[in-house]
């Protein structure tokens, strides 16, 4: 039995541009927040939660190596379609857990700052988990 891959529904879209969106904000972080440490004396918490994101950026290249690989392939057999659908979840699970380092860069940062995005990140994460249950319904009518 085979999964066609050209049916692939807008769910993985979103997830694509999620984990863009995440990938963006990791390697930026990495790239100035790593600027700034001090190289005689960088500060352990930041020095680990850069390691963090740095983990992480692997697995977000092969969530969308595994992602372009299923739009497109046409015919994917459904035994390597559910394998690398769990593949994806671990990857997107990593992903996902390396914005907790996001916010503890932003509370180093100014505890107002992590303040402020740990509360923009639970209503957004509310918001868009509303937005796509309103969705999912209104596509099963």
């Amino acid at each position: 039995m085979a999964h066609d891959g050209g049916s692939q529904d807008d769910h993985s879209d979103k997830a694509w541009a999620i984990h863009a969106a995440i990938i963006g904000l990791n390697s930026g972080n990495l790239l100035f927040r790593g600027l700034e440490l001090d190289q005689d004396n960088p500060e352990l918490l930041t020095v680990i939660c850069l390691s963090t994101l740095a983990i992480a950026l692997p697995f977000q290249a092969i969530f969308f190596l595994i992602n372009s690989h299923i739009q497109e392939t046409t015919n994917v057999h459904e035994l390597e379609y559910q394998m690398l659908l769990r593949l994806s979840v671990i990857c997107q699970t990593v992903s996902y857990f390396s914005l907790v380092s996001i916010g503890i860069l932003m509370y180093t940062t100014h505890m107002y700052i992590g303040l402020s995005f740990t509360a923009g990140a639970v209503i957004a994460f509310f918001l868009l988990k509303s937005a796509l249950n309103q969705v999912d319904r209104l596509a099963k009518l």
